[in-house]
């Protein structure tokens, strides 16, 4: 059941009114300009090649593996890193993108073969899209930005693309647009922040997810994948 708010302003003016403080809580907030603005100076010079050469070099460390591909042929490079890594159950997220560069016939064509694909239906019950995700070798999903800096990729919940998603399923495969690619985390998050004061709604949540969890003991002995999927996978396409 959704709850609604009453009263709110009053409240928060009269919360206000005890802090010693007159201006209204809905007045606009001034950012303060910084003289220096190092996080946007630093690698913003670089070229979309550069980042994504910066992209890859970062991916090697993170145990992510990064295969380039161009808009056309993106569905059968998928198709042929399921084979190398072996048939299993496909979940992907409900996403225009996957219909604008052509893996709907690719899906089609699995499901034939009797490999079952599923995408985060949002008509589903929680526990049966739990259990989906859970159930699925194979979490396919878009970014909505890339971090060259870090290889993190950027993405948000929303009825399409549930949390489980992304961290249940025992391989992950995240398909990037070049165009996508920014240098450090200012910039994706300030492109969110735009978003929203252009009247977009808040997403339930924004995911900074950078490969598959590298886990060490107190002996150092570094395991990949305790928490989450095993392997993770970006699929670079060259939509410029």
């Amino acid at each position: 059941m959704k709850g609604t708010i009453s009263h709110r302003e009053s409240f928060l003016s009269h919360i206000q009114q005890q802090l010693g403080k007159n201006s209204s809580p809905t007045a606009s907030i001034q950012h303060p300009e910084w003289r220096h603005q190092v996080q946007w100076e630093t690698n913003g010079s670089l070229s979309k090649e550069e980042l994504v050469e910066q992209l890859k070099k970062q991916c090697q460390q993170i145990h992510t593996r990064v295969v380039e591909t161009t808009p056309e042929e993106a569905p059968s490079v998928l198709r042929l890193l399921m084979t190398e890594y072996g048939e299993g159950a496909v979940m992907t997220s409900r996403d225009r993108r996957f219909e604008e560069y052509g893996f709907l016939p690719m899906f089609d064509s699995l499901q034939q073969e009797g490999i079952s694909i599923t995408s985060w239906n949002t008509d589903a019950s929680r526990e049966e899209k739990l259990r989906q995700a859970e159930q699925a070798k194979y979490a396919v999903v878009f970014s909505d930005y890339t971090l060259a800096e870090s290889g993190t990729v950027v993405l948000s919940s929303h009825q399409g693309q549930g949390r489980a998603l992304h961290f249940l399923p025992m391989m992950y495969i995240v398909c990037i647009e070049k165009g996508s690619i920014v240098p450090r985390m200012i910039q994706a998050v300030s492109a969110l922040n735009r978003s929203v004061e252009e009247g977009e709604q808040p997403k339930g949540a924004i995911h900074f997810i950078s490969g598959p969890s590298n886990s060490a003991d107190i002996e150092m002995n570094l395991v990949v994948g305790v928490h989450g999927p095993v392997q993770a996978v970006y699929l670079l396409i060259d939509d410029e």
